[in-house]
């Protein structure tokens, strides 16, 4: 059985144990300085690279239904269940993961992200990292200066480079496999279809400006967690998290100790 990779924070705490899961393109290092603040809540803070991206291992699948396995045998490994807080993607697998082992998770983080599918097209994203001449690259700016010639985005530009390893002595290669993310793009921008509920505690955070929660997936957010609230903080995209760190932190950190209303 494949393990994802992870890092711990915390590691000497005597508190709940919480699993972060990242999204599309992404991986854990995008999370360790709200690892680092949650953990000094007492917490283990257990931040995780998803499969096919990171440290962790490639598979020909990507399933939310996978991402979800992978997901429960991470909190396993610390315990009969754990908080999940999911992003994006991750936040996809986590609740694939409660709609499909409603006894694994304590409480629920869902940021910036539906039940829903979508209608995005990453594609041209992953051709242009694709299309990159890794051998010639020295540094970041070479590789930004590659990919400008295809997205013109300089925020996504080095959201993508920090996936990237540029040090390793076989050459610079992306942290990511790029072929399995192409082939599974339909899945990860749909969602599958569950008849289950869970009512566990669960919060949807989204951003104001961001067009990934909208009004109108509350119905079906509901019909799947019942037991749900939304709060939505001014002025953040879809990456709400690195955006408003601070109140996104405390409003995360209120509802895990049951405060938030």
């Amino acid at each position: 059985m494949n393990m994802l990779d992870f890092e711990l924070f915390g590691e000497g705490n005597k508190g709940d144990t919480v699993v972060i899961a990242h999204g599309l393109f992404g991986s854990r290092k995008n999370w360790r300085t709200i690892a680092k603040i949650f953990s000094q809540t007492g917490r283990k803070i257990v931040v995780v690279d998803m499969r096919n991206h990171g440290n962790s291992f490639w598979s020909d699948s990507h399933s939310y239904e996978d991402l979800g396995y992978d997901l429960k045998h991470i909190i396993r490994k610390f315990g009969d269940r754990a908080d999940l807080i999911g992003h994006s993607m991750g936040g996809k697998g986590a609740m694939a993961l409660a709609l499909t082992s409603t006894e694994t998770i304590r409480k629920l983080v869902v940021v910036d992200i539906s039940p829903v599918s979508y209608s995005h097209d990453w594609s041209d994203y992953i051709s242009a990292m694709q299309s990159v001449d890794l051998a010639s690259i020295a540094n970041r700016k070479d590789l930004d200066n590659q990919l400008k010639t295809s997205i013109g985005n300089s925020g996504i530009r080095s959201f993508l480079i920090q996936s990237a390893d540029l040090s390793n002595e076989s050459g610079s290669r992306w942290l990511m496999n790029l072929a399995s993310l192409q082939r599974n793009l339909p899945s990860i921008m749909g969602f599958p279809h569950f008849k289950t509920t869970n009512v566990l505690p669960c919060l949807f955070i989204r951003g104001s400006i961001s067009t990934y929660v909208l009004d109108s997936h509350l119905p079906v957010i509901r019909k799947y967690f019942p037991n749900v609230k939304l709060n939505t903080i001014d002025r953040a995209g879809h990456w709400v998290h690195s955006e408003r760190k601070e109140e996104f932190c405390k409003l995360v950190l209120s509802f895990l100790n049951g405060v938030v209303r």
